[in-house]
């Protein structure tokens, strides 16, 4: 009798908990919200560089790096696919700040001692010409489409305008003390200048080339980031070099969101392009700081040799680079996409997104696909799901993934900007598989050279770029109506 009721016991307390875990896992998601889980970068390696390594920037294709060697007044073409020096262009003088245009076409490169900027050919990874601004050029960017250029003139106290179709400076626009930092709105119609020397910015209002407001900030502003337009907030990240903080700011009207601790004298800063993790370099205590940029909580801090100078988050954002001047190298920190936990709320229109490097992630059917990295929503079976950038999978909700076949041994993918096209390589046959996303079939098959590595789009979605190992080149195709 004893026996007989310990078993009863034990069955009835295996049933409880058989359905207290199927209720969770069951009631649970309608109740979370969206979080990106983070897992911590990791320093796996350098890159060998020139002396006194600077400057630093990524390709808008990710398939290049350029680093402006400040001490030897050259710059680095480093190759992503095979991690080595493809090209080391001379420049002119002390070379600091360096920019790829997004039309991949050519790069701009600030040399602060000789008072030019080098255009260099991407094509050719030669200089083409040298642009006179005098003073000392700091640092240079771009408009999303490529036709102006705009340099912080470190000692001139402006910010010169260059038109990059006749390659002159077209407007000196005077700004606060000692320029640094600059960046680009993510709609091309803003830009935001750090004067060091002021502790202030300066917005410049692209259209009129003329500077619309001058807001106070930390001390010895060094480095000014805006969010992306992937990401879940429209935000300006600004690095107070002296006060050793960063201070956040709505995009949209300035207003001070908040600010918080780094390290000492945090000189760079650069988000990964979903906006969710914010890297920081601190000069001084020889390290990068890692943050969730929505939320500012601290994801880790990762120890460098002496001298870490500039930070780059390539496209893609699997990787972060640093500059680091003692050991002429670019300390290579690898990236990990967070993960998501997705919220049920009311039912809407049926809307999929697509998810970006996931071969097979498809729609749901007669479901429209968006951009890849749109704040946008998902809904199956009558459940909204959020999606939230950087979802590297797609779960449970979605149902059953449709399978489309491909050459063999596909190893690498890129989707284009509107989320319609999905380009596979495949390694073994050396092929690249166009796949329809909507129709889940594969519409094109294209050769490529001996062993292909990786593949890229352009932010355009004009060209297919595939790097082939095999043959030690790269083949670039004309997507067509393919994007």
């Amino acid at each position: 009798m004893m026996k007989l009721k310990r078993f009863i016991e034990s069955k009835v307390l295996f049933i409880f908990f058989g359905l207290f875990i199927f209720c969770l896992f069951s009631v649970l998601p309608a109740y979370v919200n969206s979080v990106h889980a983070f897992i911590a970068p990791k320093l796996t390696g350098n890159i060998s560089v020139g002396n006194f390594p600077y400057g630093v920037t990524f390709s808008p294709n990710g398939n290049y790096v350029l680093v402006a060697n400040s001490d030897d007044n050259t710059v680095s073409v480093v190759s992503m696919a095979t991690k080595g020096i493809v090209a080391s262009i001379k420049v002119g003088s002390r070379p600091t700040g360096v920019a790829v245009a997004p039309s991949l076409t050519f790069a701009y490169v600030c040399n602060t001692a000789s008072g030019n900027i080098s255009l260099l050919n991407m094509s050719t990874f030669t200089k083409a010409l040298n642009i006179n601004t005098g003073g000392s050029p700091v640092n240079v960017v771009f408009t999303p489409d490529s036709k102006l250029a705009f340099v912080t003139n470190i000692h001139n106290n402006r910010v010169d305008v260059i038109n990059t179709i006749r390659n002159t400076v077209i407007k000196k626009i005077s700004v606060g003390k000692s320029p640094q930092g600059i960046a680009v709105s993510p709609n091309g119609k803003i830009v935001v200048v750090t004067n060091a020397g002021g502790s202030s910015l300066s917005v410049i209002n692209v259209s009129s080339l003329s500077v619309i407001r001058t807001i106070r900030t930390g001390n010895n502003p060094t480095s000014v980031a805006f969010s992306s337009k992937f990401s879940p907030k429209d935000y300006l990240y600004v690095a107070s070099g002296k006060e050793n903080k960063i201070y956040v700011y709505n995009a949209k009207d300035f207003a001070r969101i908040t600010s918080f601790k780094t390290l000492a004298d945090p000189s760079s800063i650069a988000l990964t392009p979903d906006g969710t993790m914010l890297f920081a370099v601190n000069y001084q205590d020889m390290a990068v700081s890692v943050y969730n940029a929505i939320s500012f909580n601290h994801v880790e801090t990762i120890k460098l040799p002496a001298g870490p100078m500039n930070v780059a988050v390539s496209p893609d954002g699997s990787t972060a680079l640093v500059t680091v001047t003692s050991n002429s190298k670019m300390a290579f920190i690898k990236i990990k996409k967070p993960t998501v936990v997705y919220a049920k709320v009311a039912p809407v229109s049926p809307v999929v997104t697509g998810i970006p490097g996931a071969v097979g992630a498809k729609s749901i059917a007669g479901a429209a696909v968006t951009s890849p990295y749109s704040r946008s929503s998902v809904v199956s079976g009558g459940r909204l799901f959020k999606y939230m950038p950087s979802a590297s999978y797609i779960p449970k909700p979605f149902g059953k993934l449709a399978t489309v076949y491909t050459g063999k041994g596909p190893t690498a993918e890129a989707i284009t900007p509107d989320g319609k096209y999905l380009y596979v390589i495949n390694t073994q046959d050396a092929t690249l598989s166009v796949i329809d996303v909507a129709k889940e079939e594969v519409i094109k098959t294209i050769k490529v050279g001996d062993y292909p590595s990786a593949v890229s789009i352009s932010p355009d979605g004009h060209y297919c770029f595939v790097v082939n190992s095999g043959t030690n080149t790269v083949t670039i195709i004309s997507t067509g109506n393919y994007y």
